[in-house]
């Protein structure tokens, strides 16, 4: 699959540090994500002393790859898109959105594929993102992208969800398609296998 991509006119999509990205898309997203759903704020279940201690381990967990996309039209913030290592080789695409004057233009694509782009180059193999399993806004070109379902969860905060993951090589895609059932082994799966 091919990286390259073209904003339309006027839009740019520029890497945020991390001292200016949270006030620049937490403001849009209360307003986003609470007039569709029914998520909760950890303020609202936690106490101050639960609060304070997952800052703590926030606070002492090792060092991670992060990355902070914001989109631009006419220098005015329109959207985002953030995400972080969650594991060795492993990138979590965490949370995206554009806001609604500027959607259907090809936008969440453009900022998923620079996601993509950035992850790669880091060396990351396995990007993956959960979603509501109705925002076909974003599963579906996630799916044209290469993404595949990998997995459904219940989960507390979200509700029912749906698991996409992109792997970079074409081996990984072609296990996963041998384990899921959807083709025989190749020689190449034969051989990793020992088949």
């Amino acid at each position: 699959m091919s990286l390259k991509y073209k904003l339309p006119p006027g839009y740019e999509i520029r890497e945020i540090p991390d001292a200016e990205f949270w006030d620049l898309w937490t403001r849009p997203a209360k307003k986003i994500f609470n007039d569709v759903s029914m998520f909760y704020r950890n303020a609202e279940v936690f106490t101050k002393q639960e609060l304070a201690q997952q800052t703590k381990l926030r606070k002492e967990f090792p060092k991670t790859f992060k990355l902070n996309l914001g989109l631009y039209y006419k220098n005015k913030f329109v959207g985002w898109s953030w995400g972080f290592q969650e594991q060795a080789t492993v990138y979590y695409m965490c949370n995206s959105a554009i806001l609604p004057t500027h959607r259907k233009k090809g936008l969440y694509t453009c900022l998923m594929k620079e996601m993509i782009n950035q992850a790669v180059k880091q060396g990351f193999t396995t990007i993956y993102s959960r979603h509501i399993m109705t925002n076909n806004d974003v599963i579906i070109p996630k799916l044209k992208y290469g993404f595949k379902i990998t997995g459904f969860e219940l989960n507390e905060r979200f509700g029912t969800m749906v698991l996409l993951s992109y792997f970079k090589s074409k081996t990984q895609n072609d296990i996963l398609d041998f384990r899921s059932g959807f083709r025989k082994p190749s020689k190449k799966i034969k051989k990793v296998f020992d088949i």
